[in-house]
């Protein structure tokens, strides 16, 4: 089941003192996720650092969920590891933003029902290509950060 996108009210959150914090809380990070559909999957390809942007979508879990183009190869290298997920949002005006980083293990998703609304309603690969698999990744540690301000 795909989640209802959250309203993009392009505020920042607050602390529960109603002040704005350098740091946000999971929730308040999760939040954040939800403004936005662009982010960059960060892992290891042949014992290197890699970096994917993405398009993604929350499940109502909070786990990040990423479209894999058909042939990519990612799919067999990501199951079950750890791996990153970060999204930002910078004014390269004010220099001013905010970024949100995950970090948690990652599993395919192979429930039928899922992937076939994932399909007709989720998040497509970039380039216009054909989605393989879905990667689940497990919102576990998620550290949001205000920059500039």
């Amino acid at each position: 089941m795909i989640p209802a996108e959250a309203p993009r009210s392009g505020r920042l959150p607050t602390d529960p003192s109603g002040q704005s914090g350098d740091t946000w809380s999971h929730v308040q990070s999760l939040d954040l996720l939800r403004q936005t559909a662009v982010g960059r999957l960060i892992h290891t390809e042949g014992a290197m650092p890699a970096v994917s942007p993405t398009s993604f979508v929350l499940d109502p879990d909070g786990a990040v969920v990423v479209p894999l183009p058909a042939g990519s190869g990612l799919a067999t290298s990501l199951e079950d590891v750890v791996v990153g997920f970060q999204v930002d949002r910078l004014d390269e005006q004010t220099l001013q933003g905010w970024s949100v980083l995950v970090i948690g293990r990652s599993h395919l998703l192979t429930d039928p029902a899922q992937l076939a609304d994932l399909r007709q309603e989720g998040p497509q690969p970039w380039g216009h290509r054909a989605v393989g698999s879905y990667l689940r990744i497990e919102s576990e540690l998620v550290t949001g950060t205000r920059l500039g301000f």
